[in-house]
């Protein structure tokens, strides 16, 4: 518990975070994620995403691929609610201010 990465949950989302690969189109990335809690630790609801890290640069647009990369790129940006602003999980502070934010 004095860990600075140790969370109390308040049940949205559960804590702590995952991480995922993205790739769209040619481009990689990751971002964070936590699910959302809808009644007990049993209960998993929707995937609240933290922001996109990029870990190349975006495709030129006359490039082949940058098509597949703006729709795939438009899909990734719709998930993105609960953490917009955030590439990484937030503090336990921050964490808790969007919760007083959200009710």
């Amino acid at each position: 518990e004095d860990s600075p990465d140790w969370y109390r949950s308040l049940g949205y989302p559960q804590l702590p975070f995952s991480i995922e690969l993205v790739k769209a189109g040619p481009r990689l990335g990751y971002r964070w994620f936590g699910v959302y809690v809808v009644q007990s630790d049993d209960d998993d609801g929707p995937t609240q995403y933290c922001e996109m890290n990029w870990l190349d640069r975006e495709p030129e647009k006359e490039s082949s691929g940058y098509e597949i990369y703006f729709q795939k790129l438009e899909r990734i940006l719709r998930d993105i609610d609960f953490y917009r602003g955030y590439s990484q999980p937030p503090t336990q502070d921050e964490y808790h201010r969007l919760r007083v934010e959200l009710d």
